[in-house]
Formats: C-alpha cells, structure tokens, sequence
C-alpha cells in the first residue's frame, strides 16, 4: 500500500496557485493528484504544481500530467511543471519532457506568472 500524498497550495499572486505535491504518485493517490488539479485550473491563469518533492512518479503520474497540461490548454491556463529527479527521470525515459512547460525551481516557474 503507497504512503499518502500530500498537496499543499499557496498563492503567492492573485493570478497564481502553487500546488506542491508530496510523497508517492500512484494507483491510490493520482485521483487526489488529478482533483486538485482540475480545481485549480478552473480557478487561476496560472498552475505551478511543484513535483520536486515526490518520491514514486510512474506512468500514472505522467498520464495525469498529460491530461491536466490538455485541461489547462482547453481553460487557457498555463500549467508550469516543477520537477525533481524521480519525475524527471520518469520524462527523460518517456521522452516527454517537451510536452510540458518544465522549471528547475518554483522562483523559476513564478517568474512566468
């Protein structure tokens, strides 16, 4: 059984939310991955989701990426993707790093909001 993610907001703008996720992105906890996602997308032009502190990031993390970066497009939100190894890893063997705005840091990503 996978430990609990945890998702943290922050809203460091009035036009930005920060969603920082924690802990492993699997079969169990890619739901609340993907509705707190949704919510946020309809609420903000721009989604920082800070993926750098996730320890589990498979292919089920990555296909609610994918659906979420589809989401935020349809919504005219920009989705910025902050990620650390485990995630990146995870781009890097699927080639799909292109398919997303990817930052180094949150700052990073906050500059573009």
């Amino acid at each position: 059984m996978s430990n609990p993610v945890e998702l943290r907001t922050d809203r460091p703008a009035p036009n930005c939310v920060v969603l920082s996720v924690l802990g492993e992105i699997d079969l169990f906890t890619v739901p609340n991955l993907e509705a707190a996602i949704a919510e946020h997308v309809a609420a903000v032009p721009y989604l920082v989701v800070d993926l750098s502190q996730v320890t589990f990031f498979g292919s089920l993390g990555l296909s609610a990426l994918l659906r979420a970066t589809t989401m935020a497009g349809d919504r005219g939100t920009q989705l910025l993707l902050v990620t650390g190894e485990r995630v990146r890893r995870t781009m890097d063997v699927t080639q799909t790093a292109e398919l997303f705005a990817v930052h180094d840091s949150v700052e990073d990503a906050l500059r573009s909001c």
